[in-house]
């Protein structure tokens, strides 16, 4: 789908400003490369991450579930936008369509109440992460339940920063074969994803190595990275 929106074979506009399909388009990417990878990008990206998110062992992952709205101030049910088990954690992401101004406390509330009437019994360790939308770039912490939780914060954009410098790093090493070339190539279309919603990706120029003159290994870089 993202080349066909690409090359202006769907209707650009319909998708750019959707927050669902944003979200779906650069999580299932995300979950295609090996965990220690989608881990590394996300605790690189996170503010303040001080725990290991045990991605390397997901159990499974869902998109927008729906649970119950028992003691919150939804009238039906709760849909956070992604849902991570772990072995050790369950993770809740509420991700928003742009990086500032959008995230709400109140829903942050709802849904981690919502996750208690479905899970409480579970007694795993949650972390909650608000991506984008973000009014105040500091961890928040909330009650629920007597449980004191912390509101982890991410934009957007540190995830693709994130992306970026791990693919330029693998696309300029020697060893693009097999496995690296398949996660290179995934790396490339989550940028690919980030430009089409509207985010700059251009400025690839920083990380070609430093070098005093032009030469042939120079250029060799460039071709490289233009196919980025």
């Amino acid at each position: 789908m993202i080349y066909a929106i690409k090359h202006r074979k769907v209707d650009r506009a319909i998708f750019k400003g959707n927050e669902d399909s944003f979200t779906s388009s650069i999580f299932e990417r995300l979950m295609y490369l090996p965990l220690e990878l989608t881990q590394q990008i996300l605790e690189t990206a996170l503010l303040d991450l001080t725990i290991d998110l045990d991605l390397h062992k997901t159990e499974s992952i869902e998109y927008w579930p729906n649970w119950s709205a028992e003691n919150t101030t939804n009238k039906n049910r709760v849909e956070p936008d992604i849902f991570i088990r772990t072995k050790k954690f369950d993770i809740i992401i509420e991700a928003k369509r742009h990086d500032k101004n959008s995230q709400h406390k109140g829903q942050w509330v709802n849904e981690l109440q919502s996750y208690f009437n479905e899970y409480a019994v579970d007694e795993k360790e949650v972390i909650y992460i608000a991506l984008g939308g973000i009014r105040k770039f500091c961890n928040e912490s909330i009650s629920i339940n007597d449980r004191n939780l912390v509101i982890h914060k991410c934009y957007w954009s540190s995830i693709l920063e994130s992306v970026k410098t791990l693919s330029y790093k693998m696309v300029l090493t020697k060893d693009l074969t097999s496995q690296n070339s398949a996660n290179s190539k995934i790396l490339e279309d989550i940028i690919l994803c980030f430009s089409l919603f509207g985010f700059s990706t251009a400025d690839w120029l920083e990380y070609l190595p430093k070098t005093k003159y032009i030469n042939e290994k120079s250029l060799r870089d460039i071709k490289k990275l233009e196919k980025l």
